[in-house]
């Protein structure tokens, strides 16, 4: 029997945790905390047994495939048995979260989830908490406003597919004024650490936090989050080419990036090219005003 390995990562409106462990103590039982919440399960790996109860009857005795999810309500008096080597990923959002949620799409607010008590194989939360996982490994990389895209992505999906709610009622959205767009642009350009959320930057906008990153999106081809990268990347460029001796660590720091390693990462994925690489061409080749494409 080993402890488990924990990676915790908590924003305002929720709280994700990745749990591994390969040596449970098989006749430990967990008393888990009662909240008005609920929690979205995405097994990583196969887990073969584990039991579940309800109070004090017994729910669920038996596996889970990797890539099954399961959403309990926190508030059921649940108590668990791990017996065997598991992986996954828990995301646990506030009732409160959801509904706010649900108001922004029209639709009333959610009872319960239905889904299978052995897991559901569900390979757009697996891959939606796979993309999560970087920023539990290295909360330091990661950004407010990629996390409350995978937030409201993942809460989108299991409302839609388990959600016992009524199917938003399609009205169509306003798109962005020029004013709002100009707003979110600088509001973004300005804070590059990553620290402003989808929020806070609605609320300046007048919208809510669905609303606009809809809108956001509609508006500009790109997420705010990965409109956030693309604004670092440019503000590295600005950077090398303006003082061509710069160290890249000093540019990391300054762009908002959590090392030199993860400026090189996002700055060749978006340009194709290693910032070094992109510095040496122009002194070769004269200063470029050359526009790199950005891949939503």
């Amino acid at each position: 029997m080993n402890a488990p390995l924990i990676k915790h990562l908590s924003c305002d409106r929720f709280t994700a945790v990745r749990i591994r462990q390969t040596t449970p103590d098989p006749e430990k039982i967990t008393d888990i905390p009662c909240v008005d919440a609920f929690s979205i399960i995405v097994q990583l790996q196969d887990f073969s047994a584990h039991r579940l109860w309800h109070g004090r009857r017994l729910n669920y005795s038996g596996g889970y495939r990797a890539g099954s999810v399961s959403l309990p309500f926190m508030g059921d008096e649940l108590r668990c048995q791990h017996r065997s080597a598991y992986d996954n990923l828990r995301l646990t959002i506030s009732r409160q979260t959801l509904d706010e949620l649900q108001a922004d799409r029209d639709g009333k607010k959610i009872g319960v989830f239905r889904y299978d008590q052995g897991g559901t194989q569900d390979a757009v939360l697996y891959h939606l908490a796979q993309a999560m996982l970087p920023a539990l490994q290295q909360p330091e990389t990661a950004n407010r406003l990629f996390l409350d895209h995978l937030l409201l992505a993942m809460c989108s999906h299991a409302i839609d597919h388990y959600g016992r709610v009524t199917p938003p009622s399609g009205k169509p959205h306003a798109a962005l004024s020029s004013a709002q767009l100009a707003i979110a642009k600088d509001m973004i350009a300005s804070q590059l650490d990553g620290e402003l959320s989808v929020e806070r930057i609605a609320g300046e906008c007048g919208l809510t936090r669905s609303h606009f990153s809809r809108a956001f999106k509609q508006a500009t081809g790109i997420a705010p989050h990965a409109w956030l990268l693309k604004m670092r990347v440019e503000r590295a460029r600005e950077m090398l080419r303006a003082v061509p001796t710069i160290p890249m660590a000093q540019i990391a720091q300054d762009c908002g990036f959590a090392d030199q390693p993860h400026l090189t990462r996002v700055f060749t994925r978006l340009t194709g090219e290693t910032p070094s690489a992109w510095r040496h061409r122009q002194r070769g080749t004269g200063f470029s005003n050359q526009v790199f494409e950005f891949d939503a």
